[in-house]
Order: structure tokens, then C-alpha cells, then sequence
């Protein structure tokens, strides 16, 4: 069983907000949103809106990916998108920041679970690097 948190919240004036959800991912590249087995509510980030810490049981050759938004004054939103295996371990973690998508930590080889989150929530992405240099092959 993974803890995890879930939240939606704004602040009072409305100009800052943030989302976490919690999201399925197996190993055929589906997307579904898990059923938490417990349920505990926590405060929030901001004044307006609910947080809860929720623990869910990740059933074999299913990956749990916990993603975290923020907007900002401006409407600029930036956060982070992390995979873990169904033991809990952080497998990868991509940063979502100025519309790109861009590898931060962790294998590689799983960032197409990222990608396919990404394209599930429809974020809107201009560019993506989710492969860091030294697994490049040069050419020459």
C-alpha cells in the first residue's frame, strides 16, 4: 500500500491554485484513476478546496504516478510528475515547467509512463525531453 496525497485548492483571491491527483498507469499503457482503500483529510495548501493523504494498493505490473500542479498570479502553471513502483519506490521523476516536459530523476526507461500521463490529463506540451544526455547516443 502507497500514501499518497490528493488535493485541490485556491487560494482566497483565486490567483493561485493547486492540484495533486494520483493516477494508474500498467504496464499496456492504460490510465485510471485508482480507488483509494483509506481516506484520511489533511489540510490544504491554500484556503478554498480539500486535501486528503490517501493510501492505495498497487496491484502487480501496475505503476502509481503522482502528479502535483501549481498556477501561479500569472496563469503560468509548473510542477512535477513522479512514477513509483507498486513496492513504493520512486522509479522517475520528470519537471513540468514554461509548457515543457524534462527529465529530473530516475530511469529512463520510464518516462513513456510520464508521456502517456501527460497526454491523459491533455497538458499542453511544446517541447519535451524526458531522456537526459548521457543515455544519448553521440553521433558523429
Amino acid at each position: 500500500m502507497i500514501e499518497a496525497r490528493v488535493e485541490r485548492s485556491k487560494s482566497r483571491s483565486g490567483k493561485h491554485a493547486v492540484r495533486d491527483l494520483v493516477l494508474l498507469v500498467s504496464r499496456n499503457g492504460e490510465v485510471k484513476e485508482p480507488r483509494p482503500r483509506i481516506q484520511q483529510p489533511t489540510s490544504p495548501t491554500y484556503s478554498r478546496g480539500e486535501a486528503y493523504r490517501v493510501y492505495i494498493n498497487v496491484p502487480e505490473d501496475w505503476f502509481l504516478v503522482q502528479v502535483h500542479l501549481v498556477r501561479n498570479l500569472r496563469g503560468h502553471v509548473k510542477g512535477y510528475i513522479e512514477v513509483y513502483a507498486p513496492s513504493g519506490e520512486r522509479l522517475f521523476r520528470a519537471v513540468y515547467r514554461k509548457l515543457k516536459l524534462r527529465y529530473s530523476d530516475g530511469d529512463p526507461q520510464y518516462a513513456w509512463i510520464v508521456q502517456r500521463v501527460a497526454d491523459y490529463l491533455k497538458l499542453p506540451i511544446k517541447n519535451i525531453n524526458l531522456i537526459p544526455a548521457i543515455y544519448r547516443t553521440k553521433r558523429g
